[in-house]
């Protein structure tokens, strides 16, 4: 009686076991699976490239920061936000709704206090490292403060592979406008990524 006691209760260990080895297995493969589907971001010359950071759920996806010194910080963010389907570009009428809600949250940061001065001085269509790039985004610029410190704010966004690609750059106010040589050798190599 003894023994078959301990055969039993042996069996129930033995199937929690395979069970809890099955259920790791599945979660070690949708994290091999996840950074299978991320991005890999390129090393630049004069950037600081930061760690992949993944949020808490599919639709806000993950970011990778890149900082200079002459440049300033840049980030990168790849994200569904709860959408199926986001085609590839700038037309979809996805990704022209998300950048407005970009601006959005940078005008409502302004109103919050966190950003003075908020100014939107452009919004367009541009390429991600100038004329010489190959990838077009949607683009918008601002101008504010941070803490009394007047910065030039970017963002630029596109579709690709159904998620939105979101860049911002933040950098101190240029003095000769808001053109930066190092956040355009940047976008340059962040753009070859998403060229078709």
């Amino acid at each position: 009686e003894l023994i078959k006691k301990a055969i039993k209760i042996m069996r129930v260990g033995l199937k929690y076991t395979v069970v809890s080895l099955i259920w790791g297995l599945f979660l070690i493969s949708a994290v091999a699976l996840g950074q299978a589907n991320s991005v890999v971001f390129p090393e630049v010359e004069g950037w600081e490239k930061g760690e992949l950071t993944t949020y808490p759920t599919a639709a806000l996806g993950y970011s990778i920061p890149y900082q200079s010194e002459t440049g300033g910080i840049v980030t990168v963010y790849v994200y569904n936000g709860g959408l199926k389907k986001i085609a590839d570009g700038i037309d979809d009428a996805n990704v022209k709704v998300e950048v407005k809600k970009a601006e959005s949250d940078i005008k409502a940061y302004g109103d919050a206090g966190y950003y003075q001065e908020v100014k939107l001085i452009t919004s367009k269509s541009a390429t991600l490292g100038g004329d010489a790039g190959t990838t077009k985004a949607l683009y918008s610029l601002f101008s504010f403060k941070v803490r009394g410190a007047a910065v030039d704010s970017e963002i630029y966004l596109l579709g690709y592979q159904n998620n939105f690609i979101k860049v911002r750059a933040t950098r101190p106010k240029g003095k000769n406008g808001p053109e930066n040589e190092e956040v355009s050798k940047l976008l340059m190599e962040i753009g070859k990524i998403f060229s078709n």
